[in-house]
């Protein structure tokens, strides 16, 4: 039976509900000591106090986090994944944990990419940003968006995890009317991000994060074949896994393209590390899926 390591996107995470794991747990103290080193600063300390705004802190300790649940997951149950994927910003972990990319260097391209991403859309005329909701079907996300559209607005559908959970990316002021739309079709908005994703507008964002950020570190060729998020392959060669994850900023995320790229692979079980997520949930419809969250870990 083949595992598969699967690394979800960033998830607004409260500190509280990992304390324990990430202060007493030694895989998770040693991943945090080695961002320490890299970044120049406490990570865990940072973390504490960071909101999803705070990009290279939250960036940087969802990774550290994630990483040592899979590294504890591994040594738990006796088994090593055989693929690995993520979501969005979940394959860089997938590229670490294949070892495409060092720990180290996934942490400069995160740290590096935070100031080319501020600097790319802090020169924008106007904000743009990335809504995620749910328990709206796909039928009405479609009307809403080509509403929005048909009124002279930029608007993209960004992400579409199952029949209920999407995100879309447009301008901020775009997306507080937006939201409010999602009220009143009986949808629950979940969060926005100040940046949009998975989109053709940031574009030239992926040119300069090639370019400035991506470029200057080393890829390798992975020891596991990682799943893409965009078109569901397995992806071998350094060089190619670069070029999926930058093609991720422009490529709208499909849940059923990963599901496609796992049973293609020939995967049979999925582990997904982190906090307890809505990944574990719709993919435990297609495969058995063990979910490593921190209580999993304190066997709590």
């Amino acid at each position: 039976m083949s595992v598969v390591l699967f690394f979800p996107g960033l998830t607004p995470t409260r500190y509280d509900a990992i304390e324990r794991f990430v202060t007493t747990q030694e895989h998770a103290k040693r991943r945090f000591a080695e961002a320490d080193e890299v970044l120049g600063y406490p990570l865990l300390d940072a973390y504490r106090d960071a909101s999803i705004y705070e990009w290279e802190v939250f960036e940087c300790g969802f990774m550290a986090l994630a990483l040592a649940l899979a590294d504890w997951a591994e040594e738990r149950y006796g088994a090593t994944p055989e693929l690995c994927g993520g979501q969005s910003y979940g394959e860089v972990m997938a590229a670490v944990w294949a070892g495409t990319l060092s720990y180290p260097d996934a942490l400069r391209l995160m740290s590096r990419s935070v100031v080319v991403e501020q600097d790319w859309f802090g020169s924008l005329d106007e904000p743009m940003g990335c809504h995620f909701f749910y328990r709206l079907p796909v039928e009405t996300v479609e009307r809403l968006v080509e509403e929005f559209r048909a009124g002279g607005d930029w608007i993209e559908l960004s992400v579409a995890f199952d029949a209920s959970v999407h995100a879309v990316s447009a301008s901020l002021r775009t997306l507080e009317r937006f939201e409010r739309r999602v009220r009143e079709e009986g949808g629950f908005p979940f969060y926005t991000v100040n940046r949009a994703e998975h989109c053709s507008a940031v574009a030239g964002l992926r040119e300069r994060l090639d370019r400035e950020v991506y470029r200057t570190v080393e890829w390798r060729t992975a020891r596991i074949p990682v799943i893409s998020d965009v078109d569901g392959r397995t992806l071998r060669e350094g060089e190619e896994i670069r070029r999926d994850l930058l093609d991720g900023w422009t490529t709208p995320v499909h849940w059923s393209t990963v599901l496609r790229g796992i049973r293609s692979a020939g995967g049979r079980e999925v582990w997904i590390p982190g906090p307890r997520n809505m990944y574990a949930r719709i993919t435990a419809r297609e495969f058995p899926t063990k979910v490593i969250t921190p209580r999993t870990a304190l066997g709590t």
